[in-house]
């Protein structure tokens, strides 16, 4: 199977535009070395890292049209909506405005409407219909509403995800609740809860037009933490002193970085950015890929980066359900009822036989689109 890399022309503006603008005001930035009242905090300029430009493409589906689909294309500051044919190789920003963040975009190819979820500082997310150049508010709430998918055959129904958010006395989001699916009428406006189990969550739902479901299903993990035991109270008391003198050290390094700009130590070796492959986020959890790829089972040239009881189950209409496969990060369902799959290292299909069928492999595949 032969892989395209596609490299985005406004995502490539935006890094030299930003790359630009810290050149002409890093003479503000500059100041006497050591000086704590100069540089950037005397002109009040942002102290933004100029070698960090990111740029993510955070969601695709297919276009109206064979060979093109739409995309989100999101950085720190500003997001847009872009249309890409890749038989002509050609680009088209429709639009693009500051703290536009939207993601899970799904195209409806009988309606050409295009439905998406849309995230904000506060820790929420509602779902929005793309009309022209504005968002078309549809659910609210203080909870995640996410991965929207329209119910093929239908025009003015969609599925998606829901969680509530758990905020502390102060107003501050602590955690999650366990995701469901529901099942939405917009010309109604009849919301339908499809799945709810306290022990699971359920997410990035699809469903056909004969009112068979898929999903993933996996155990609910409460994000406030686990609860504080009598041995994690004497570790702690027996790490104390240690975890103190660290804190010192690292404080009195940070006070040499600042006024001399050296570090205390140069045993460190050099300083290495990205994440650390240990430990990855899928899906809103932190996974130890070491742990899973251990004592993870299949297939062993492309080892799943989720655990098993992260389940792809098809649910019919009459309530049976089969487990289709384990270990799947995300997957896709096309019109014509074709199904990809990820498992995080490679992408399979289902034949008629719900047998997989590995299509390529690749590090750390998070999402999957058949376009």
């Amino acid at each position: 199977l032969a892989v395209r890399q596609i490299e985005s022309q406004f995502g490539q503006e935006i890094i030299h535009r930003t790359l630009q603008r810290h050149q002409r005001q890093e003479w503000k930035t500059r100041g006497r070395q050591g000086s704590y009242f100069g540089g950037a905090m005397l002109w009040g300029v942002a102290q933004v890292d100029p070698q960090v430009s990111q740029v993510r493409i955070t969601s695709v589906t297919p276009g109206s049209e064979d060979g093109t689909f739409y995309y989100i294309l999101e950085t720190d500051a500003v997001g847009g909506l872009l249309l890409y044919n890749w038989q002509q190789d050609s680009e088209r920003r429709l639009f693009h405005k500051e703290s536009f963040w939207v993601r899970e975009l799904d195209y409806h190819p009988q309606d050409h409407a295009l439905i998406c979820a849309q995230y904000f500082p506060n820790g929420t997310a509602n779902l929005a219909r793309l009309k022209g150049y504005t968002l078309q508010v549809i659910t609210e709430g203080d909870s995640v509403d996410a991965a929207p998918s329209w119910v093929l055959g239908q025009k003015e129904k969609i599925v998606f995800q829901s969680a509530g958010v758990g905020r502390n006395a102060s107003g501050y989001p602590i955690g999650l609740g366990p995701f469901c699916v529901e099942l939405l009428d917009l010309k109604t406006g009849h919301l339908t809860t499809l799945l709810d189990d306290p022990q699971y969550d359920f997410l990035l739902p699809h469903m056909t037009a004969t009112g068979d479901l898929y999903f993933i299903r996996r155990p609910y993990e409460s994000d406030s933490g686990s609860k504080y035991s009598f041995l994690n109270f004497v570790t702690d008391i027996l790490l104390f002193p240690f975890r103190l003198l660290r804190a010192i050290f690292h404080f009195l390094d940070f006070i040499s970085m600042t006024f001399s700009k050296k570090r205390l130590t140069t045993a460190d070796g050099p300083k290495v950015e990205g994440e650390d492959e240990k430990t990855i986020l899928l899906r809103g959890k932190i996974i130890d890929a070491q742990k899973v790829l251990r004592e993870g089972t299949g297939d062993k040239e492309a080892p799943a980066l989720a655990p098993d009881s992260w389940e792809l189950v098809k649910r019919q209409a009459n309530g049976d359900e089969t487990t289709l496969a384990r270990g799947v990060v995300a997957f896709d369902l096309d019109v014509k009822g074709n199904l990809i799959y990820t498992n995080g290292s490679a992408v399979y299909n289902l034949d008629e036989t719900n047998k997989p069928q590995r299509l390529l492999k690749g590090k750390l595949i998070q999402d999957v689109v058949i376009v």
